[in-house]
């Protein structure tokens, strides 16, 4: 039996908060790992790990374990590949730990350099071992992140046994221009997943990232026909087909169109702003092959800072909308 959520979002009664702003993306990674096992370490996460490596030798360990041990998890519980969500007695803790540790490899790999001096990943230039990183983790955020497992099983348990076809982590032709990447793909739902303990009421800026991960799929690779927010607080799942919400944000023009427009204005601003773009994650190199440059980050190329014009401030603003 566990306790009830503890309230989380601007901040976390009972959890600090370094560890608060980790369960977003924890329990956005355990519930892609419902879905797909593709990666059991999200390619951010990766990418994260590849950063600190190339800076600290002695985190050789770190990507190979967590995959090793999340790997490990899922099949002593029998369900990798199955349609559960909550795995049975402490095989669920012992997940949610780890992902949670990936959580911090991601925060690396989108904030180096602010977020390397407060990571519990390091301890001085000690880089933690995987033990050790996981046994940091508080018992609250893991019983909060429990809660939130327990409750996908009403909310997110039928989609699950349903899924035929499904994308963790996905990228769109536009994702090099801006910088985003969304949760889950599900048959052709778009599925963005937030841990807010407000109401379930769609805002504005969830809106819009929505609308934007839809145009961003330029020449409609992936197919979306349906985009939807889980609130994992509260196990709800909204989801609307792409013309009704559409057609409720007030647009006129077909799909086909918004889309060539936004690529016109991304292109657009890149051309601007002297740069080509590159965006795109690389994989993490062996750590045999990081030794030669210890001291290079590998991260995706930054895009350059948008000038503070009209369109400048609209790719901003893109960009903060996309990478929530």
């Amino acid at each position: 039996m566990y306790r009830p959520a503890i309230k989380t979002g601007t901040g976390a009664a009972g959890i600090d908060k370094s560890w608060a702003q980790l369960i977003g993306t924890a329990i956005d990674f355990r519930l892609r790992l419902a879905f797909t096992t593709a990666n059991l370490v999200p390619l951010t996460a990766q990418g994260g790990y590849g950063a600190l490596a190339r800076r600290h030798l002695d985190a050789a360990h770190l990507l190979t374990g967590l995959t090793e041990a999340t790997k490990a998890v899922l099949a002593a519980a029998g369900l990798i590949g199955s349609t559960g969500i909550e795995l049975p007695g402490r095989s669920e803790d012992d997940l949610i730990r780890l992902c949670v540790v990936a959580g911090q490899l991601d925060q690396l790999y989108r904030k180096y350099e602010s977020v390397v001096r407060t990571t519990p990943l390091l301890d001085g230039d000690t880089v933690a071992t995987l033990e050790q990183a996981i046994a940091q983790v508080p018992s609250r955020v893991v019983d909060d992140l429990h809660d939130q497992v327990t409750r996908a099983n009403d909310g997110l348990g039928p989609l699950r046994a349903s899924a035929t076809k499904v994308t963790a982590g996905l990228e769109f032709a536009g994702s090099h221009l801006i910088g985003a990447d969304a949760d889950l793909l599900v048959d052709g739902l778009l599925l963005d997943i937030k841990a807010k303990n407000e109401a379930t009421t769609i805002k504005k800026p969830e809106v819009y990232q929505l609308a934007g991960y839809v145009l961003l799929d330029f020449d409609d690779i992936h197919r979306i026909e349906q985009v939807g927010i889980y609130w994992t607080r509260h196990g709800v799942m909204r989801t609307f087909s792409v013309p009704v919400f559409f057609e409720l944000l007030g647009a006129t023009a077909p799909i086909d169109e918004l889309r060539g427009r936004l690529r016109d204005e991304l292109s657009s601003y890149a051309r601007q702003a002297g740069h080509a773009p590159h965006a795109e994650l690389r994989q993490p190199a062996e750590p045999d092959q990081q030794q030669d440059e210890p001291d290079q980050p590998v991260v995706i190329e930054q895009l350059p800072a948008p000038e503070d014009t009209r369109l400048g401030r609209s790719v901003r603003w893109l960009r903060g909308v996309l990478r929530r």
